[in-house]
């Protein structure tokens, strides 16, 4: 209830001052029901606060169906918002890239967001002295441009397919 009452009071303020906000969910690593079933009503439930962030940044959902419901969450509650960013939850590249193939394909999904992804392994080899601030610049800069080749081919995936279906 404390949480719901600042998240409010944050969307005010945002409203209020014209600034863009982010609302990050993750979901409780319950195996009884999955992250993309949690997901959907947990943004309804802030819809219905009159909660209505700029950008969500959700789970590196596995299927479709998990997309196109949080999808169909915002499209039926806000129709100004900026999007969805995926986040990475310190997630392998090929983990990612499957979601990213499956969230390029809905038009409100815009990128990515995944900041253990990308620094999580040389930050840990870094602080156990097993690599060089050269090493870890030049780990980090290879898995964010890996990253961002996976994005970008599964938009252009996504695109080609949109252009099929539509003759």
């Amino acid at each position: 209830m404390v949480t719901e009452i600042l998240i409010i009071k944050l969307d005010q303020a945002c409203r209020f001052t014209g600034h863009q906000w982010l609302l990050e969910i993750i979901t409780a690593r319950d195996d009884n029901t999955p992250a993309f079933e949690q997901v959907a009503p947990i943004m309804q439930h802030f819809y219905q606060l009159g909660v209505k962030p700029d950008w969500w940044k959700l789970e590196p959902f596995k299927t479709d169906a998990a997309w196109s419901n949080a999808v169909e969450a915002i499209e039926r509650n806000d129709s100004r918002t900026r999007g969805i960013v995926v986040l990475g939850l310190d997630a392998p590249q090929s983990e990612l890239a499957a979601s990213f193939a499956l969230a390029a394909r809905q038009p409100l999904v815009k990128g990515f967001a995944v900041g253990r992804t990308i620094f999580g392994d040389a930050a840990r080899a870094w602080m156990q002295n097993e690599m060089s601030d050269a090493d870890a610049v030049d780990h980090m800069a290879a898995r964010f441009a890996g990253l961002c080749d996976v994005w970008d081919a599964a938009r252009v995936d996504a695109r080609l397919n949109r252009e099929k279906a539509n003759g």
